[in-house]
């Protein structure tokens, strides 16, 4: 099995989204490459469980978002490109900042802070000068921030609100937390090198 991104990397279109992946992939720690995807082995099927298991998984979590993009028929490349995106960075302080020995609950939040440091920024013209993030890099941090879906803590899934208005980014959301979930489940197993080829 691939335990790289070079494939994915090439689904990103917009080239400061691809920067900051390809940054954030620069400067993960070597555990990220190495870790099994679940310390204990208790969560995610067998080939998540070996070294540079981690990977495997966010890959797998790409390839169920291009088939969720087919489902939503969400055909925005931009839009393709922050949950491609979101799907390679969201585990990538699975075990904390620094990395430690078990799954940190809080590693969306964890990964969101992390990320930020390469997010560039810039200064607005006028009188009342100020920092802003640059938006759509800001919407990929949001996304890994928000990976865990219904166990986010203090919000979990917005588009699964009952009487709340769905926005594009919470269904962007919501696709990136089903690519995760479904990839980490023993019972949906696949190979991701495989999956997608006709």
């Amino acid at each position: 099995m691939k335990k790289d991104f070079n494939d994915c990397l090439g689904l990103i279109q917009n080239e400061k989204i691809r920067n900051l992946v390809t940054k954030a992939l620069a400067a993960a720690p070597v555990e990220f490459w190495k870790d099994p995807s679940s310390a204990s082995g208790k969560h995610h099927p067998p080939e998540n469980q070996v070294e540079g298991g981690i990977v495997i998984h966010s890959r797998k979590a790409v390839f169920v978002a291009l088939e969720l993009f087919v489902w939503f028929n969400i055909k925005d490349q931009l839009s393709r490109d922050k949950v491609v995106a979101a799907c390679i960075l969201h585990d990538i302080a699975k075990y904390g900042v620094p990395w430690r020995k078990w799954v940190d609950k809080r590693h969306g939040p964890i990964a969101a802070d992390w990320l930020k440091r390469f997010i560039p920024y810039c200064e607005s013209s006028g009188e009342n000068r100020q920092i802003f993030p640059d938006e759509d890099l800001n919407d990929v941090v949001e996304l890994v921030r928000n990976h865990m879906g219904r166990w986010n803590r203090p919000v979990p899934t917005p588009a699964l609100a009952i009487g709340k208005e769905v926005s594009k980014k919470d269904i962007l959301s919501l696709i990136v937390q089903i690519a995760d979930f479904w990839s980490s489940q023993k019972w949906c197993p696949f190979v991701a090198d495989k999956f997608g080829e006709k």
